[in-house]
């Protein structure tokens, strides 16, 4: 008598347990959130979006470089965020031929991640016109979809 209650006992614990832990992750705060102050980075996303437009607009490529980089963790810490105010000056550096490669790939990633119908014409474009093959490669990868909707198109 005793070996079936224990049987129905664990089973309602094990059900509840697997029922309730789900929801409990998705109601914990992220390792982020915990980490850092996320209200205080919002309340001051418009001056960081201010100074990072000033620093892909330096001379200097390693400034140019961590502000794309940034944009980059940016996006991922905040999603919903359109960051619109960044899509003409990574425009202008992934269309600089004489920009460096690697700041141009950063530039390209960060723009694809914008999810913009703007930043994804620049990097069509520039998929079928950089001379850098490196550039070419990666922009055609990241306009992977344009490219097939206007092969498409081209086959009608």
């Amino acid at each position: 008598m005793k070996n079936p209650i224990f049987l129905l006992a664990l089973s309602v614990a094990f059900l509840i347990f697997f029922t309730s832990a789900p929801s409990f992750a998705q109601n914990q705060p992220t390792r982020f959130s915990k980490q850092h102050k996320s209200h205080f980075l919002t309340e001051h996303m418009k001056q960081t979006e201010e100074m990072l437009v000033k620093a892909l607009q330096s001379n200097s490529t390693d400034m140019r470089s961590s502000a794309a980089q940034t944009i980059r963790e940016l996006e991922q810490i905040f999603p919903y965020e359109s960051f619109s105010s960044f899509i003409e000056p990574l425009s202008v550096i992934i269309q600089n031929e004489k920009a460096d490669t690697q700041l141009r790939i950063l530039a390209a990633l960060a723009l694809d991640g914008l999810h913009s119908d703007k930043g994804d014409k620049v990097i069509y474009e520039v998929a079928k016109n950089s001379s850098d093959e490196s550039i070419k490669n990666i922009s055609k990868a990241l306009a992977t979809e344009s490219i097939k909707a206007e092969d498409g198109l081209s086959l009608k």
